[in-house]
């Protein structure tokens, strides 16, 4: 890693992250087939995702047994992992298992745990921040944050919520699955904004960049469900809405792997400084 330019390595993750999470509008552009161009989305979603396990699996083992943070990491290896099954569940379709399908249960199952193991993952990443005394940002500022975040999620899933909250009351699989990942992905948000923010506050150092790539994975799930609802409906043709969704799911994925790594990369630095 440079010494007179620390940040170099870590910029340049992000650069390649967001040339990866572009990688899908290329695959759109390269075939008018559309069972071949369905083929791709499967294979390079099922890529992204064990690229973000990896690259949480990565975190985690940077840390000592015992660690505040290697729980937070391994959940979020975890709930990436458990994506690659409900993606083969789920098919090359973009409109995913049908409604009678005996896949369509494990898949929404499987989509809800894992949605609930990155929230638990959040959560113990961000006690293990606030625990390690360098969060010097106020009540009030963090109160702020999370007001902040809350009305981007409002924008993001609310009219989704909207729709498909009496469907699930209803007793509908598919609309009950959609309330809850839509509403775990917004506390998602809601926890991940406030510790963003506390990292950047240091002062630009190398310890905000998990935390900065992190909430991009978030803020990036939040479009793919906002794209998924709803890009057809704003007048979107139907090939150019599940573009938007498999770049949306590419740079979240790919932004926690590269999370993941950043993680890595700032313990050996700190390792190299004592």
């Amino acid at each position: 890693m440079p010494r007179d330019r620390p940040h170099l390595p870590f910029q340049g993750l992000a650069a390649a992250t967001v040339l990866v999470g572009l990688l899908p509008g290329a695959f759109s552009r390269s075939t008018s087939d559309p069972v071949a161009l369905a083929g791709a989305y499967f294979g390079w979603a099922l890529a992204m995702y064990l690229f973000a396990a990896g690259g949480s699996l990565v975190a985690a083992l940077t840390f000592e047994r015992g660690s505040r943070m290697r729980p937070g990491w391994l959940l979020l290896f975890v709930s990436f992992l458990i994506l690659v099954p409900a993606r083969l569940a789920a098919g090359p379709g973009a409109a995913g298992p049908q409604e009678g399908s005996a896949r369509l249960g494990w898949f929404l199952s499987l989509a809800c745990i894992s949605s609930g193991l990155a929230v638990a993952g959040f959560l113990s990443l961000a006690r293990a921040w606030r625990a390690s005394g360098l969060d010097l940002t106020t009540r009030g500022t963090r109160l702020a944050l999370r007001l902040s975040a809350v009305a981007v999620s409002a924008v993001l899933l609310g009219p989704d919520l909207v729709d498909r909250f009496p469907l699930a009351l209803a007793g509908d699989p598919t609309a009950v699955s959609d309330v809850i990942t839509n509403l775990l992905d917004g506390a998602l948000f809601l926890v991940a904004v406030p510790v963003a923010r506390a990292a950047l506050a240091l002062g630009g150092g190398l310890v905000a960049w998990p935390w900065v790539l992190l909430t991009a994975s978030v803020l990036a799930w939040l479009g793919y469900d906002a794209a998924l609802a709803w890009g057809e409906a704003a007048g979107l043709a139907p090939h150019a809405s599940q573009r938007i969704v498999e770049i949306m799911r590419a740079l979240g994925a790919g932004s926690t792997f590269a999370a993941g790594i950043a993680q890595r990369w700032v313990m050996q630095a700190s390792a190299r400084r004592s």
